[in-house]
């Protein structure tokens, strides 16, 4: 009988990273608004020029993401694991942080939950 193929594989966390970290990029290059109020951020220009250049810091996650969902078990694939789970989970702190402070609106609990379900696959695959 074939074992059943789970879904937690690298390939599949990386890929829908990959996906999510896109999708952020464009909407943080193009509708920064959006993503700021989410959150219950005010819009002033200084967020809005932050937002435009985590865009980028995203879209690079994106791709590494992308390019590297078929690299095989090594040390490099290891070493991004380790890198994207630290990631993931320092951005779930500190989101938790925020919305404790009352720096953060409601809406940063589901990055939180993102973020910290991300961290969790990274770890468990490295």
């Amino acid at each position: 009988m074939a074992e059943p193929r789970l879904w937690l594989t690298y390939r599949s966390v990386s890929r829908a990273l990959a996906g999510l970290t896109a999708s952020l990029a464009f909407a943080l290059l193009f509708v920064p608004g959006v993503v700021l109020w989410l959150f219950g951020l005010d819009i002033p220009a200084e967020a809005g020029f932050l937002a435009r250049r985590a865009a980028m810091l995203f879209l690079g996650i994106s791709i590494i993401a992308w390019l590297g969902q078929s690299a095989p078990p090594s040390e490099l694939r290891r070493a991004l694991c380790t890198g994207l789970a630290v990631m993931m989970g320092a951005l779930a702190l500190l989101g938790l942080i925020e919305f404790l402070r009352g720096m953060a609106g409601p809406g940063i609990l589901l990055a939180i939950a993102v973020e910290t379900l991300f961290c969790a696959a990274y770890l468990k695959l490295r």
